[in-house]
């Protein structure tokens, strides 16, 4: 999903790409990819058609050092995650780009193998949704990867035209239960619609994680933030879950 989603390449969402369109996508439309610009976008846009809006907001512990994986491996897009807790949603394709595996290189991946999907909730009694983009091959500095990864974001959030997003704070360093070797930081950004300034908006967090062979990058959104302007998911709710989204969907090369 896109590096732009937060977010293939865009920020929040535009997920995990990263030409926009911000706005504009519809279930069945087939966006950019990328959390980055078009990840972010396409989660922020399929949350304001679940709860019905007329216009949207739209916008991608502590740290250990990530050791060497003892055997590469790849990133898929299992048809479910968590459990069952999320099922991908097959009105919500998402296409990978040249701009997005370009993206992927500039973050220090080396022939970067693309991924990006959207989950939807598995049970009627959640209406969240999770937005996974990323890239698999050879990863000399995961922790370098993520820091890049994040300076696109914010440099396309800057330039988006559409929509006005605003990272807050810096990135965090988290370690969830779960998250083995691999490095993941966290980060809060704030979206709303550029011709509608003064609506309510969203706040988010995008969470990426990284070690040798993998890159992904994880939101989690509510559709009741889009229309009362709350918080979503906390920074430790999006990293809890970034954590089970990276073990369901990281496999050994074979």
């Amino acid at each position: 999903m896109s590096h732009n989603q937060p977010g293939p390449y865009g920020p929040p969402p535009q997920a995990f790409g990263r030409p926009p369109p911000y706005g504009g996508v519809t279930p069945g439309a087939q966006p950019r990819a990328r959390m980055r610009n078009t990840v972010l976008a396409i989660a922020l846009t399929v949350v304001v058609g679940a709860v019905g809006a007329t216009g949207y907001v739209l916008g991608r512990g502590t740290s250990h050092p990530a050791a060497a994986a003892p055997v590469p491996y790849k990133l898929t897009t299992p048809p479910s995650i968590v459990g069952g807790a999320w099922v991908g949603d097959p009105n919500v394709r998402i296409r990978i780009t040249n701009d997005d595996i370009k993206g992927y290189v500039a973050d220090g991946i080396r022939n970067p193998q693309p991924v990006a999907i959207h989950y939807k909730s598995g049970s009627s009694a959640s209406g969240q949704m999770v937005q996974l983009s990323g890239a698999w091959g050879t990863i000399d500095d995961p922790e370098q990867a993520i820091d890049r990864a994040f300076a696109l974001h914010a440099r396309k959030a800057t330039a988006d035209k559409t929509s006005i997003s605003t990272f807050l704070g810096v990135p965090q360093n988290v370690s969830p239960g779960g998250l083995g070797d691999a490095v993941m930081k966290c980060q809060m950004y704030k979206t709303a619609e550029a011709s509608h300034p003064s609506s309510t908006g969203s706040t988010d967090p995008i969470c990426i994680w990284a070690d040798h062979s993998t890159l992904g990058e994880v939101m989690v959104l509510d559709p009741t933030t889009m229309t009362t302007g709350r918080t979503g998911v906390t920074i430790g709710e999006d990293a809890d879950t970034a954590a089970k989204v990276r073990a369901d969907t990281r496999v050994p090369v074979r």
